[in-house]
Parts: C-alpha cells; structure tokens; sequence
C-alpha cells in the first residue's frame, strides 16, 4: 500500500509573504490542521494550527480588535513555519510514512514528486490505511495464537483452520512483547457459527495459547 494511494491530492497550501491572518483564515475555512508554505511553485515550509495559536495574539491581550488584525496583518509566515519539512515520495509506503511521522512526532506529510508538492499524508490517512488493512470495519471472529517463528508457521495454523468453511479478512504478525523464537499471529475471519467451537478445539490441540474473540 502506498502514499499515492490514501494521500489527500487537494493540497491547501499558503504562500511565504502571506501574513498570519491569512493562515489562519485558510486554516479555518479549509477545517485542515496544517498548511505547506510555498514560494512559488517551491515548498519551502509547513505551519500546523498549534503554530499559529502560538504566534497568534493572547486572548487576554488589552489591544482592541482593529489592533489586533493590524498586529496579525504584521506577522508573515515565513517568520514563524517550519522550514526544509519533512517530505515524503508518493510511491513509499503507508508504514514508512508511519514511521516518520512517528519518530518526529509530527501529523502529516508533504508528499513531494521530482520536486513538485503533489498531496499531503496526515495521521487520519494512516489511521483509514490501518482499518482498511486489517478489516476493521467487517465483523469478524478474531484470533490470536502465539507460534514459533520460523519458515512455515503461519501455513501450519491456516492448514488447522481450512479443515473448515472460513473466510479470511486479514492476517498481523508481531514480535512485539512475545518471548523469542516466537511471534503472533491474529488472524481475523469469518466462518460458520457452529463450527467456531470446532475449529478453536483443533486449534487448541496445537496452540494452547489460542484465544478467540468477536469483533
């Protein structure tokens, strides 16, 4: 799965010399968390909302609001993004964008192609790639089994459960928090009502680990 895939391609972007009044409005009339700063057709930085809370006047200034708006029609942009942003090519991947927002503790991500700002990934897009890949939104049985990780293993659990009429939706694997040499596995599926019981007995005779639950 890739960037191009779940990036938003309508890109609201300010430009450089655009004062702070202006982002904010863009901000607020777009319902967007972030903006790319342009200079031309070049990106050159981002602002998120926290940024222009911050630069933004305090509500309990003692200035009046024509005050206000000329100090706001002051401040520019460029004196308050974030220059050279992280960027991100549309052809990566949903989970090394993950990845990056994750280590920098960032929200989005200009998506830049040969140079050109051409979409925008933000944590909200992660979250819609990471439902549609495990198939969260279907309702579904869901198991977790603990199995050794080496060649094969995942095969061997399928083949205990294909002895019935089931339908798979997805399969994780994860080393995280399991002793070593092995892995988990949750398999997400859909199978008959009364082979549930079945197939979580056979299952059971190889993993005694094995838990089932509904979604």
């Amino acid at each position: 799965m890739y960037v191009k895939n779940w990036m938003s391609k309508r890109v609201v972007t300010v430009e450089l010399n655009d004062s702070l009044s202006v982002a904010i409005n863009t901000l607020k009339r777009n319902r967007v968390r972030r903006l790319p700063v342009m200079d031309g057709e070049k990106l050159v930085g981002i602002v998120s909302d926290r940024d222009l809370k911050e630069a933004a006047p305090s509500k309990a200034t003692s200035l009046d609001i024509w005050e206000l708006h000329y100090l706001m029609s002051r401040i520019n942009i460029k004196d308050i993004m974030k220059k050279n942003p992280i960027t991100i090519s549309p052809n990566a991947t949903i989970e090394k964008a993950a990845i990056i927002m994750h280590d920098n503790k960032i929200g989005g991500l200009p998506v830049v192609d040969e140079g050109k700002l051409v979409g925008i990934i933000t944590e909200q897009d992660i979250f819609e790639a990471l439902i549609n890949i495990t198939g969260a939104r279907k309702s579904a049985q869901r198991l977790t089994v603990l199995i050794p990780d080496k060649p094969g293993s995942i095969k061997e659990l399928c083949d205990v459960m294909r002895n019935y009429d089931f339908k798979c939706i997805s399969i994780l694997t994860s080393h995280a928090g399991v002793q070593e040499g092995f892995r988990q596995v949750l398999i997400r599926f859909q199978a008959d009502e009364s082979d549930i019981d079945k197939m979580l007995g056979d299952i059971k005779k190889k993993y005694n680990n094995a838990e089932l639950t509904l979604d």
